[in-house]
């Protein structure tokens, strides 16, 4: 949603979201892309307008719409284990993961983030994950905010 009210209509035409979880049922529900209404408490109507469509029945849900859900593809992924994809990808997230590991796996997972990353590319972890203490080779913008060194600004 952000994409598409933020980035050129080009670069949204060559734009693609990997979003992954270890859960095959948080999976499921995130394909579904349908909320209840009390989920969405805090959206102002402006994006609930453009970006869903109220669904009939007794109960208030809402459900993505089709031109945001395409961009979308959902896939399980353990971080302990190998990871499927090359890369690379622009923008990393991975918030409020890494937290549950110790400082070895989060140096190790850093080091993978950043091998997928191009010159330039982000890497956003949660506010609680601190890459302070861990060998990263990475520029912080703000917190929790990383940019692999040698790209554009």
């Amino acid at each position: 949603m952000v994409g598409r009210d933020h980035l050129p209509v080009e670069t949204q035409r060559r734009t693609r979201i990997l979003a992954t979880d270890i859960s095959n049922r948080i999976l499921a529900t995130a394909r579904t892309a349908r909320y209840p209404g009390t989920q969405l408490q805090g959206l102002s109507p402006e994006i609930l307008r453009k970006h869903l469509e109220r669904q009939p029945g007794g109960v208030e849900t809402w459900a993505v719409r089709r031109e945001v859900r395409d961009l979308v593809r959902f896939a399980r992924l353990n971080l302990i284990e190998q990871w499927p994809m090359k890369g690379p990808f622009d923008v990393i997230f991975c918030r409020n993961v890494m937290i549950y590991f110790d400082r070895e796996t989060q140096a190790r997972l850093v080091a993978r983030f950043s091998a997928l990353l191009p010159p330039g590319g982000i890497l956003c972890v949660g506010h609680a994950e601190s890459l302070s203490g861990i060998p990263h080779g990475l520029d912080q913008l703000q917190p929790a905010v990383y940019r692999k060194p040698g790209g554009a600004a």
